[in-house]
């Protein structure tokens, strides 16, 4: 059966492979955690392509059918760089300003992403082609991805961030808010509270997941075509969780895993170093 590649900085990027895992529970999926890298709100876009294209060599070892980048910051600045060194599909992650310039009633819009991605020209390209008489508004925060990978000992940080921010938004009449990075659907729920009934809020697992299974049937069509009417009666496929940085950190990314018996394993890998790759600590 297919193995699929999901990488992020950290646990974000499980939102992503759960979401797949439900929606193709037949597919391996090997996790990579870039946790001795993190965080990637913080790094130079050399930095960040150096990185990525190591663990595509990563995956590429690991004979995985596709590559899924979870990661909104290191889709913006650094997807293009993977995709030029390898013929696997790479999937990345686009934040939702589509549909949530398109079910906004007020047509007040928040963008919540890490500095890196609030700063794209990705980014600014993908609103200004779809806000059309929406008022898009971006914000930024440079520690709520990295406090999220330190659950549970960081929830009290979560929960005043995440309330500053709401604030603002508040102030702003903010009636749709867009997750641009993969962390912060782990605290969806923090941001529902904090926000209310009013605001909906979207994430972009769904589409990620979709845009997978196209990219899938189009280089696999075979393999996709016994998924697609074999589906209830194939295998379980396995999770495989891995780090950078140490195994200390695996059972917070366990914790994240809604299918706790499809896990099959957790190790260490180590990624080759390329120049200008050091990270700032």
């Amino acid at each position: 059966m297919l193995k699929i590649g999901v990488l992020d900085s950290g646990a974000g990027g499980l939102t992503i492979l759960n979401r797949i895992h439900h929606a193709l529970p037949c597919l391996d999926l090997l996790y990579l955690a870039d946790e001795q890298f993190a965080p990637y709100g913080d790094k130079t876009v050399e930095q960040l392509q150096s990185r990525l294209l190591a663990m595509g060599r990563f995956f590429e070892e690991e004979q995985v059918a596709a590559i899924v980048v979870a990661c909104n910051t290191a889709t913006v600045v650094a997807i293009d760089a993977l995709r030029s060194v390898t013929r696997l599909p790479v999937i990345g992650v686009e934040p939702a300003v589509k549909p949530a310039c398109r079910i906004s009633k007020r047509r007040k819009v928040a963008v919540l992403a890490t500095p890196v991605t609030a700063k794209s020209a990705r980014l600014n390209k993908l609103i200004d082609l779809w806000k059309a008489d929406s008022e898009v508004v971006i914000l930024s925060s440079a520690t709520l991805a990295f406090d999220i990978d330190a659950w549970p000992k960081s929830k009290s940080r979560i929960v005043s961030t995440i309330h500053c921010l709401s604030q603002e938004m508040k102030a702003k009449h903010i009636d749709t808010l867009v997750l641009a990075c993969t962390h912060y659907p782990l605290v969806k729920s923090i941001f529902e509270q904090a926000l209310g009934m009013d605001c909906d809020i979207i994430e972009p697992s769904e589409g990620v997941t979709s845009q997978l299974i196209r990219r899938l049937t189009s280089a696999y069509p075979l393999e996709m075509h016994q998924i697609t009417t074999e589906l209830q009666r194939l295998p379980s496929g396995a999770i495989e969780l891995c780090s950078s940085k140490n195994i200390d950190s695996m059972s917070r990314l366990r914790a994240w895993v809604t299918d706790q018996d499809a896990i099959c394993g957790t190790r260490q890998v180590a990624l080759s170093c390329l120049v200008g790759e050091t990270a700032k600590h």
